[in-house]
C-alpha cells in the first residue's frame, strides 16, 4: 500500500467515524427531545376510577331516569341513533312500567327500561312485553352488568324477531379521574346485527336496510 493510499483509507475511515458519531449525536438528542416532551422519568398520570352507580343514583333507577332523560343526546350518540327526546315518563304496558318513553327526530318511538344492577330474567320478560305492547322501533335495556345469556336472547331478538323492532342492551358505568365529578359511559354491547356497519353507511349505497336506519 502506498502513502497516497493509505491516507486516503485513514481519510475515509476518519470520515466514516465521524458520520457515525453525528448519527448517535443526533439520535440521542431526538432521544432527549422525545424524553422531555413526555415529561421523562417525571411523567404523572391521574389514576382512572369506578364508581358505584348506586351510590350516585338510587337502585329503583328513579334518580337516572331524571338524569338520562335530560341527557338522551348522549344515548342517541353511542346507539347513532338521529337524535332522542323524551315523551313519557312511567308509561304502563300490562302489568309493568315503562322507565322512559322516547321519539327519535324521524318520529320513531323507543322504550328504554333501566336495572341499575344485573340483568335479570324479569327485566327480560319486560324488554319482551314492551315490544310486543307498544308500537315502538327499538327497546333499549339499560344495566349496569349483561349477562353472556341475555346478551344471547338479545342477539336472537334482533336475528330472528320483527324487523321493525330492535333491541339494544346497553352497560351503565361511572368513571371519574382524581376528585372530579363522575362521568356516565355507555357500552352497547347487544344490538340489532351489523348496526354499526350500517350506520356508517349511511350516506353511501342505498339499501333496504339502510332505508330501515335512515328511517330510524
Amino acid at each position: 500500500m502506498t502513502q497516497s493510499d493509505s491516507a486516503s483509507a485513514s481519510e475515509g475511515s476518519g470520515a466514516r467515524s465521524a458520520i457515525s458519531h453525528a448519527g448517535n449525536s443526533r439520535a440521542q438528542v431526538d432521544l432527549e427531545r422525545s424524553s422531555r416532551s413526555f415529561g421523562g422519568g417525571s411523567l404523572q398520570l391521574a389514576d382512572l376510577e369506578e364508581v358505584d352507580v348506586r351510590t350516585v343514583f338510587q337502585r329503583d333507577g328513579d334518580g337516572f331516569a331524571g338524569w338520562l332523560a335530560g341527557n338522551l343526546d348522549r344515548l342517541a350518540k353511542e346507539l347513532n341513533i338521529g337524535g332522542l327526546r323524551e315523551v313519557g315518563r312511567d308509561v304502563a304496558v300490562g302489568s309493568f312500567t315503562v322507565d322512559i318513553l322516547a321519539q327519535t327526530d324521524k318520529g320513531r318511538r323507543v322504550a328504554i327500561t333501566n336495572q341499575l344492577e344485573s340483568t335479570d330474567s324479569i327485566h327480560l320478560g319486560q324488554v319482551v312485553t314492551f315490544a310486543a305492547g307498544l308500537e315502538v322501533s327499538a327497546v333499549i335495556w339499560i344495566t349496569t352488568k349483561i349477562s353472556e345469556e341475555h346478551r344471547a336472547v338479545l342477539d336472537w331478538l334482533n336475528q330472528h324477531g320483527d324487523d321493525e323492532v330492535r333491541f339494544f342492551g346497553v352497560e351503565l358505568r361511572l368513571l371519574r379521574i382524581g376528585n372530579s365529578l363522575p362521568a356516565a359511559v355507555f357500552n352497547v354491547v347487544a344490538k340489532p346485527n351489523d348496526w354499526q356497519k350500517v350506520a356508517r353507511q349511511r350516506q353511501r349505497v342505498s339499501s333496504p336496510i339502510t332505508a330501515r336506519v335512515r328511517e330510524f
